[in-house]
């Protein structure tokens, strides 16, 4: 499948490295997000979890350094986002409608 195949085209000791950079600067809120979303998807919890706050309050570093610890361990993510401009920001983003082949 070439859509798995282009999910796993990364350094994954690259993306380890990045996020072992990145966890510092996550602030008490952003931890508390961090670590239940990362233990969810560690224990195969299946949880839904809904992360949100205004512009600027840090949900992109989140979500990247979630995306890169996840990947520096092997694991397929795949970072969707409703918009074009908020997909750029994004590592390997896209919006979920090209995606999934979601019609507008």
């Amino acid at each position: 499948n070439h859509l798995l195949a282009e999910q796993f085209n990364y350094d994954q000791a690259e993306q380890l490295r990045q996020a072992e950079e990145c966890i510092p600067c996550l602030n008490v809120e952003q931890c508390n997000a961090y670590n239940a979303i990362y233990d969810s998807v560690q224990h195969q919890a299946g949880i839904t979890l809904f992360v949100h706050g205004p512009g600027g309050t840090g949900k992109t570093l989140l979500y990247n350094t979630l995306c890169c610890a996840l990947c520096g361990q092997g694991k397929v993510v795949l970072c969707v986002a409703s918009s074009g401009i908020a997909s750029l920001l994004l590592i390997g983003g896209h919006t979920a409608h090209s995606h999934f082949k979601i019609p507008l």
